[in-house]
């Protein structure tokens, strides 16, 4: 869960130049796809989302292990890798692979694709 906490500071008359303090506190799980041409090492797609939040980094960790093992039961198999965050699945030719991947990181921080 995230909470807001609003503070309000302003003179005393009708609150003039009044200023807004937010402060953010939570954590949130992203997951990342990406597909890889295995030649180039470029990453070629793939959407970085918002998964869950959470009120604690614990939990969020907790979550993170849990989608990860989802994510391996779901696609595992010869051609799957275990990965430290997540798992890297490869086509049957081994041209290319796709990266599923999740990250804790604290709420209202901007997380850029994984690479």
């Amino acid at each position: 869960m995230t909470k807001w906490i609003g503070v309000v500071m302003g003179s005393s008359r009708a609150a003039q130049g009044c200023v807004v303090v937010m402060i953010l506190s939570g954590w949130v799980l992203w997951h990342d796809i990406g597909v890889y041409r295995a030649t180039a090492l470029t990453r070629l797609a793939g959407p970085t989302y918002e998964v869950t939040p959470y009120d604690t980094e614990a939990r969020c960790r907790m979550g993170q292990r849990t989608a990860m093992a989802r994510e391996e039961m779901s696609r595992g198999g010869r051609m799957t890798e275990r990965l430290s965050d997540g798992i890297k699945v490869w086509d049957a030719d081994r041209e290319y692979y796709t990266m599923f991947r999740y990250r804790c990181a604290p709420a209202g921080v901007a997380v850029a694709p994984f690479d």
